[in-house]
């Protein structure tokens, strides 16, 4: 496990215990053994099977490597280096802090793992992007792609060389949260990235997926993640355009115990799943507004994006609802074409089966597509 005081671009990412609190603190007993129950989740887990690398944070000219907050007024905040980051409320309430907008688009989640569950090569998600490319069509230009992790299996720099050599496509990356090690690995793999030749095509971060779902992190401490992130990708790198949040499910949005979540994020990616509620398929879309609906009241004007939705397409029936290829094209139909209608951006769950996964049959069966075959329905309005 990497220490705690390994250099990040200075930018720690706990909360300064003195400051706010212990709650801030990286969850104990927070480790790669913790994550092993969740593989067959949603999403694209994080595989305990696959080492996390130690990504060094890279050089740069501009940023020192111990980071570098700048106040309203353009000075270096003084403050020691390890206290520097916009986790820190004293250094927050002194610095610029910026709120990307998000225009609308349309994209996919797409899966880390291979079906045997190695890693992707680099050619593999070239095979991936422009699988995904083809599906464009007149009504759906799928312009970005969600990614689940940076350092695991250099799946962020994979897929920014591939994105890049596939053309028309960006990255929304992902970083995992916990455990803590992954968090700096992730988080200075990131950084290595923006600043790499590929950077431009990073669209936006995702900090954390499902973790206040899940309940394995605080939402004190995610929210100090958030921050933490927000300052070496907005204020220490000068990425103002770079979009900073986090994907959780409807209900932890909607908690006031989590305010200081929406609080810390320009964005808000919320995962909606009425297939899991049990929801009948010819009421899954009224289900799927009423959500959106909810949480927009409670956003006060800052951006939601849906950042997994889906139907699978085989799987054992919940509830009312059933798996079946003609329910993930209606449902797909119904939700997709009304965030387009509407200019709301969404990442659909997902672009790819993913057979790697253990559990149910319907955990990998959400995609659009087959493992190595065709699309299963028609992508139009």
């Amino acid at each position: 496990m990497l220490m705690l005081n390994i250099l990040s671009f200075g930018l720690k990412g706990a909360l300064m215990l003195s400051i706010i609190g212990a709650g801030a603190a990286p969850v104990p007993g927070d480790t790669v053994t913790a994550l092993a129950s969740i593989k067959a989740l949603k999403g694209s887990p994080f595989n305990p099977d696959i080492p996390v690398p130690e990504v060094e944070a890279p050089p740069n000219s501009a940023v020192p490597i111990n980071g570098t907050i700048l106040a309203r007024d353009g000075s270096v905040l003084s403050v020691p280096a390890h206290e520097r980051t916009l986790s820190n409320p004293l250094i927050r309430a002194r610095a610029t802090v910026y709120r990307p907008s998000v225009g609308y688009f349309a994209g996919f989640n797409l899966g880390t793992y291979t079906a045997g569950g190695g890693c992707k090569s680099l050619s593999e998600w070239k095979s991936d992007l422009q699988k995904v490319k083809s599906f464009n069509n007149q009504h759906f230009q799928f312009s970005v792609i969600k990614v689940f992790t940076t350092s695991q299996c250099s799946c962020l720099s994979n897929a920014l060389q591939a994105a890049k050599q596939v053309g028309g496509i960006k990255i929304w990356a992902g970083l995992w949260t916990t455990p803590y090690s992954t968090f700096v690995s992730d988080k200075n793999e990131l950084g290595k990235q923006l600043q790499g030749p590929n950077g431009h095509l990073i669209h936006g971060v995702s900090v954390g997926s499902e973790e206040l779902f899940r309940g394995t992190m605080s939402a004190a401490t995610l929210a100090g993640h958030i921050w933490d992130v927000k300052g070496m990708v907005q204020n220490a790198y000068g990425k103002t355009n770079v979009a900073v949040g986090t994907s959780d499910g409807i209900a932890p949005f909607l908690n006031g115990a989590n305010q200081a979540v929406l609080d810390a994020s320009d964005v808000a990616m919320v995962t909606d799943y009425p297939y899991y509620g049990g929801v009948n398929i010819n009421q899954a879309f009224k289900a799927f507004q009423r959500d959106w609906w909810a949480l927009g009241a409670k956003m006060g004007g800052r951006p939601l994006i849906v950042g997994e939705s889906g139907w699978p397409s085989m799987g054992s029936t919940v509830g009312q609802a059933v798996a079946t290829i003609s329910n993930a094209g209606k449902y797909f139909r119904a939700c997709a074409c009304w965030m387009r209608s509407t200019k709301k951006p969404f990442f659909w769950f997902s672009g790819i089966d993913e057979m790697w996964k253990h559990g149910p049959i319907a955990e990998t069966r959400f995609g659009v597509s087959w493992d190595g075959g065709a699309k299963k329905f028609a992508m139009t309005c």
